[in-house]
């Protein structure tokens, strides 16, 4: 946790230091005995939650650490807009983006119940689903190292029982054969333990959420858990995928070990030559995994959102901002609403409030920004076109606070789930972890400069042509999109929670919605709308924003995306 506990927060206002013994979740401050005394007789803040500072410290940092209060306005969520999931401030519920929303509620109903609500009891539920499973696949590993073990033995016997009979004749010949077999094992042995310490890591992480859960119920008040709950379900879709990537992979598959022996060498003979084979049988797993929310077991499957026709998307203009810019490369959207905008040469990012007015501009970052993306509100990733790095920016600040070294320039960038996305100048596609920088290269040969992520999907555009390719991240090309006559000069592509994806024309000057499948497209924005050509598109799901800006005339349009 990042709070301090050294001193009452109140008596720090009167220039005294005492110890905090007890933390205020409404106030969000610490209070020393007497201070909680005058707190607790206090009318307006009789009510407050308070719980001891040892059992705040016990909060997992994602709860502890969530803001209480509005960042643009700097005062306390009253209010909670349905349409756009977002809590509100009495300033925000008279903005631009919330004044036509009908469904705006007191945060005090909609948190009330967060405990027990659907989405917390199906949190639990997936945590311990997921721990049933887990130790599932552990106990199935463990069996197959058993077998494999077993296996082994018994071929050794066969063998050396065999030899036997053909000693003098055959002592080179069985000398090789088990070296070919404790190689063989070695090698299978070897992926599976990799493949359970994954496994374990895995389950210690449930296990500490499910533990995160316990304490959340006991300590963490009704806001702070319904603010947590998306935190808890990023992590479960995440085990989940990892689950569902496993299954799909060379992880999961179930290894038997056998040998072929030659039954000449019961009758010796001079034309033997081999003593036997090794040989690796790769059997599928039927391991039922468990799926409570389905009523049944069955294999895992990544979480997605219900598909979504791209003949039922429409756009509603929010705002149309003159940016200033002239030679824009990539734009970006803020979990807040504000958005920043990047221009290649001059090199420099313009942030702008989510009503379109400029709030700031930052000079001298790195040369030939050539895309952005946006981690969370108080940080932005930027790639160059001549540097070979990632570099992660303070909003607040303005400076760089971290470089992530590549090895390679990039055209394109996108963020999700803890991972960056990234198309680089020359080569193939690749994943790159903001955790621990390791580079990983996507499995196609494929050399794209605009992507875009959803799910275990991505979607580039095929470098020096109008072509749009989907594929997974082993490599497999999933489908392509080619329609000159509706797409041309593809220059940036984002994608929805559906698997539909945006893509912007340079050179048809238009926006095109795409389907999942790639199968129907729709032309949601022509050169009429957009006035110029347009360069960088950016979707923020939560907020259901579409950011479209042009490349040289300074114009930006943010609209909000309709799917009825």
């Amino acid at each position: 946790m990042t709070t301090s506990f050294e001193n009452c927060g109140i008596c720090t206002l009167r220039h005294i230091s005492k110890l905090p013994v007890v933390w205020c979740s409404d106030c969000d401050e610490g209070l020393c005995q007497d201070c909680r005394e005058h707190h607790s007789l206090l009318k307006a803040t009789r009510n407050h939650n308070i719980i001891s500072i040892a059992e705040y410290q016990k909060l997992p940092s994602f709860i502890a650490n969530i803001k209480l209060h509005c960042s643009e306005h700097d005062e306390k969520y009253l209010l909670f807009c349905k349409k756009h999931n977002q809590l509100l401030c009495g300033k925000c519920v008279i903005s631009v983006i919330h004044k036509k929303c009908k469904e705006i509620f007191s945060v005090e109903d909609v948190v009330q119940n967060a405990k027990i609500s659907v989405a917390f009891t199906e949190i639990e539920s997936s945590l311990q689903e997921l721990k049933e499973n887990v130790s599932l696949i552990l106990e199935d590993r463990q069996k197959n190292l058993s077998s494999i073990s077993t296996s082994k033995e018994k071929i050794e016997s066969e063998i050396l029982a065999l030899r036997k009979h053909i000693d003098s004749h055959l002592d080179k010949m069985q000398d090789h054969v088990l070296v070919e077999l404790n190689t063989t094992v070695e090698n299978s042995t070897k992926q599976m333990h990799s493949f359970i310490a994954s496994l374990n890591k895995n389950q210690n992480e449930i296990n500490e959420c499910i533990n995160d859960v316990e304490t959340i119920k006991k300590h963490a008040t009704s806001m702070q858990t319904f603010l947590g709950i998306s935190h808890l379900e990023r992590i479960i879709n995440k085990t989940e995928n990892d689950l569902q990537t496993w299954i799909k992979g060379d992880s999961f598959v179930h290894t038997v070990v056998s040998c072929q022996l030659n039954t000449s060498l019961q009758t010796i003979s001079k034309e033997i030559n081999a003593f036997g084979k090794i040989i690796v049988d790769i059997q599928p797993c039927e391991l039922p995994l468990q799926k409570k929310k389905e009523g049944q077991a069955q294999s895992m499957k990544v979480n997605v959102e219900p598909k979504i026709h791209v003949e039922h998307i429409s756009l509603e203009l929010i705002t149309k901002i003159s940016t200033t810019a002239f030679n824009v490369s990539g734009c970006g959207i803020f979990p807040s609403g504000n958005f920043v905008v990047s221009n290649f040469d001059p090199s420099y990012l313009l942030f702008f409030t989510s009503q379109g007015n400029i709030d700031k501009k930052i000079t001298n970052i790195m040369p030939n920004i050539y895309d952005v993306a946006c981690i969370d509100d108080e940080t932005v990733a930027i790639i160059s076109y001549t540097e070979r790095n990632i570099k992660l920016l303070s909003v607040k600040s303005g400076k760089v606070f971290r470089s992530i070294e590549t090895s390679f320039s990039s055209r394109s960038l996108t963020y999700f789930g803890g991972k960056f996305i990234v198309c680089p100048d020359k080569g193939q596609i690749q994943e790159v972890s903001l955790v621990d920088d390791r580079i990983n290269i996507i499995g196609n040969n494929l050399v794209s400069t605009c992507v875009a992520s959803s799910g275990n999907n991505l979607f580039s555009k095929k470098r020096a042509t109008n072509t749009i390719v989907c594929h997974n991240k082993i490599g497999d090309i999933l489908w392509t999109f080619l329609n000159e006559t509706v797409l041309t000069g593809p220059s940036g592509i984002t994608a929805d929670e559906h698997g539909n994806i945006f893509v912007v024309g340079g050179k048809s000057k238009n926006v095109v919605a795409i389907t999942s499948d790639g199968s129907t497209h729709k032309i949601l924005l022509s050169e009429k709308d957009l006035c110029n050509s347009p360069r960088a598109v950016c979707y923020n799901s939560k907020l259901k924003y579409l950011l479209v800006a042009n490349e040289t005339d300074g114009h930006a349009f943010l609209y909000s995306v309709n799917y009825e």
